[in-house]
């Protein structure tokens, strides 16, 4: 560029490298130079006149040219941004040329992003030159918007595919037109861009539009153009219209031999399909989709191989096949490493939620479900905060945590109308929490003219067992039989969401509840039989202690010969499971049904540790000012084995004496060291008071740490619950036990084994140090008290 002779070219460079204004590369890189510094690149650069500028960025790009002249795919970027920036030199249609390959170069190798900037390059260049192009617009706006679809950026893709809408009308080219609407919907590997029970009325004029600007007979956009329109369909009252579309694309496929389309026109068809019923039709259809992708070299995941394959998985599930469903998902996990796009990597780290939080393993699914919904929200996916919700729903069940979803679920109800599961799924949600006359509207609701105005979608089965489980809780005789009816075609198979996000139990297990409701009871114990099956095939261990529970519930109720026995072995499977995967609410009613069974409670319900504590000490109201702190507040904990009741019926008197010594050394070990107050102790449940809070606290976290340490060689761990407030200063004792003994106690009762759970007033009183971590704010109904209180989770 330069003109100099290669001596007096290294004259000068020795010159600049002795002012420190270059500095030489090492290694590999070796006879090229730097900048010692970007503001000594940016001064020269600046002091360039427009011309000079331009005039060396276009000697660039022709050197540039000259050098890899054989070889030019690897510097097509270098090239489009050299002659982009010699653009007003002339150089506009090399620009627009480089800059549109180099996009290629970048889809090809899996860079969306830097791909969508080349083309906003290309663009942007195409606007330099003397006379619009505005054929050429679209076809650049056209191959943007598959870059950002690629991407997984919703917004950006529809912007782009609208802009190449209004450039094809303007071109009157159907062709183009067509393309646009096909990728205004996000082509068919566009489930990210595919709202669950929202009609995109948008979308649907496009294609109509696009139909009817295309000429008539067969032609491969028009089978895609159908195929998609059946898709669009989905959410709207014309399943006909969807089927009838779905099947003219396929029709229109075959004939024309065309194995895209036909791979197209197949997604169409299980969309259209989706619903109850067709399991069979629908997952030979997913089956021939991937046959027909992979023969027409598009088998890979996010076109149509992966899209036949995440409808395998959801098919497979239903039909219980797990082998079926692990293969599946090691293929798509393996291609969406390597692809890396992101509706790809929402999807496999969805379904890796899924089958944890199936298999109990809860702490991993809901970091997973998390993980998934932050990599969904990035990419703007509609999908994401549902496909969240609905894990989240799984997860708090079996956790007895469903009050935190309330307010969540009851927004879901009102965002998505055309979806009845997320009502169905609030009347569970009181149901489960004893609501009955919230649970009861909720129920009329849906039950209105016999259930038949839910409609028969991929949610259909999910709403109809929630609502089974909701009428056994109201004992609604009459519905109930109409539920079964309803429920019984579908006798083999599990409850899920489409993709597999979600799985909510097989159907026999709610055909057991409806018919325990009605007392056939030969009915019921057929179904539980085959849930109890379908459970241990699935490896659910969470529905299988709910099933062992259920049937067990149902024996009890009918109380023939030997069903009192087998009810106990039943429940001592149930508590095992559920004890160890923290399944809280499971322990104490299978506790409180094993208790009855043996006369050893009456039916009202179990006392825990922690109740028996605070009743005594709100009965005694002992002094705790000398424990108080200047202000004469005072910090009171509780805490108990989680489980105690059935480690002790397991273990036997002799052997749960010795762990409770062990239990009691080691939390007035702790409590000696902190400068605690013994206040009461019942069982193996303990109330402490301090008049320091950050002792208090201090306290908590080390007896923790100690069972920690304590459980990695002990042959019976121990999980302590654990939870604190502060009460304001003590005047009026029945005041001061009436209140806080009380939050104290219904706290510790929330928390789960090895958690610390704390008052909204304890966190701030020790939470100005930073020395203490807690986390997320959880908003609960804490039992005897009015309204919603805060507590916190403490990261010990």
């Amino acid at each position: 560029i330069t003109g100099e002779s290669e001596g007096a070219l290294l004259d000068v460079l020795d010159e600049a490298l002795a002012a420190q204004l270059i500095h030489e590369r090492k290694g590999d890189q070796a006879g090229s130079y730097d900048f010692t510094h970007a503001l000594i690149r940016q001064t020269l650069y600046g002091e360039l006149s427009s011309p000079r500028r331009v005039l060396l960025h276009r000697q660039i790009g022709q050197a540039l040219e000259k050098l890899y002249a054989d070889n030019l795919r690897p510097h097509l970027a270098e090239l489009a941004h050299h002659f982009y920036q010699a653009a007003p030199g002339g150089d506009v249609d090399k620009a627009i040329d480089y800059a549109k390959h180099a996009g290629e170069r970048a889809l090809a190798l899996f860079a969306y992003e830097e791909a969508a900037g080349h083309y906003e390059l290309a663009l942007q260049a195409l606007e330099l030159r003397d006379k619009p192009d505005e054929a050429r617009r679209c076809e650049l706006l056209l191959a943007l918007g598959e870059a950002h679809n690629s991407a997984g950026d919703v917004a950006k893709t529809k912007e782009a595919f609208q802009r190449a809408a209004d450039a094809a009308r303007k071109l009157g080219a159907p062709e183009q037109l067509a393309h646009a609407a096909l990728g205004y919907g996000g082509g068919f590997g566009g489930t990210g861009v595919f709202e669950v029970g929202v009609l995109d009325e948008t979308l649907v004029a496009l294609l109509e539009e696009a139909l009817r600007a295309l000429a008539e007979g067969d032609s491969v956009l028009r089978a895609e153009l159908l195929a998609r329109l059946a898709v669009a369909l989905y959410w709207s009252d014309s399943r006909e219209r969807r089927v009838s579309l779905s099947q003219q694309a396929i029709d229109m496929a075959q004939r024309l031999g065309e194995k895209v389309a036909l791979a197209l026109a197949l997604h169409g068809r299980h969309w259209a399909l989706s619903g109850p019923d067709n399991v069979e039709e629908r997952l030979a259809t997913a089956t021939d989709l991937v046959r027909v992708a992979e023969e027409a070299g598009l088998g890979v995941i996010g076109m149509m191989g992966g899209q036949g394959r995440m409808w395998r998985v959801g098919d497979l599930l239903e039909t219980g096949d797990v082998p079926g469903v692990d293969q599946e998902i090691e293929i798509i996990s393996r291609v969406a490493e390597e692809q890396r796009q992101p509706l790809s990597i929402w999807y496999t780290v969805l379904l890796g939620a899924m089958l944890a939080l199936m298999e109990g393993r809860f702490e991993e699914g809901e970091r997973l479900a998390r993980e998934a919904l932050a990599i969904g929200q990035r990419a703007g996916n509609p999908t994401a905060v549902q496909g969240f919700g609905a894990q989240m729903l799984v997860l708090r069940r079996d956790q007895g945590r469903l009050a935190e979803l309330e307010g969540a679920v009851k927004g879901f109800v009102e965002q998505y109308p055309a979806l009845p599961a997320w009502r169905a799924a609030l009347a569970s949600i009181y149901s489960e929490r004893g609501k009955e006359s919230e649970a009861r509207s909720e129920f009329e609701h849906l039950a209105t003219n016999d259930f038949a105005n839910i409609p028969r979608d991929s949610l259909w089965l999910t709403a109809v067992v929630l609502l089974a489980d909701v009428c056994t809780f109201l004992r609604d005789v009459d519905r109930a039989a109409r539920l079964y009816d309803l429920l019984l075609p579908y006798a083999a198979r599990n409850a899920t969401l489409p993709f597999g996000i979600s799985y909510t139990g097989p159907a026999s297990h709610y055909l057991g509840l409806v018919a325990s409701t009605m007392g056939r009871w030969e009915e019921a114990e057929h179904h539980f039989d085959d849930a109890l099956a379908m459970n241990a095939k699935m490896g659910a261990k969470p529905w299988l202690a709910r099933t062992q529970y259920e049937y067990a519930r149902m024996l009890v109720a009918r109380d023939a010969p030997d069903d009192r026995e087998r009810a106990l072995d039943l429940l001592n499977e149930a508590l095992d499971t559920a004890q160890e995967l923290g399944m809280k609410s499971l322990v104490e009613s299978s506790l409180a049904l094993k208790l009855e069974v043996q006369g050893l409670l009456p039916s009202a319900g179990l006392l825990t540790s922690i109740d028996a504590v605070a009743s005594a000490v709100q009965s005694e109201q002992p002094d705790l000012r000398p424990h108080a702190a200047p202000d004469g507040t005072v910090t009171l904990m509780f805490t108990d084995i989680e489980g105690s009741t059935a480690l002790n019926e397991r273990l036997g008197d002799q052997r749960w004496m010795e762990l409770l010594r062990a239990h009691n050394a080691l939390v007035r070990e702790q409590l000696q060291s902190h400068e605690g107050f013994e206040v009461k102790t019942e069982g193996d449940g303990f109330m402490l008071a301090f008049g320091s809070a950050r002792r208090a606290l201090q306290c908590a976290i080390a007896i923790q740490q100690a069972f920690a340490q304590h459980n990695e060689s002990a042959e019976e761990p121990l999980r302590i619950r654990i939870g604190l407030h502060t009460g304001e200063a003590i005047k009026e004792a029945d005041d001061f036990y009436g209140r806080h003994v009380n939050l104290a106690a219904r706290i510790a009762d929330e928390a789960k084994g090895g958690e610390i759970l704390v008052s909204s007033l304890l966190k701030e009183l020790t939470d100005s140090a930073g020395d203490l971590a807690f986390g997320d704010a959880r908003e609960v109904e804490l039992k005897g008290l009015s309204g919603r209180q805060t507590v916190h989770n403490v990261q010990w």
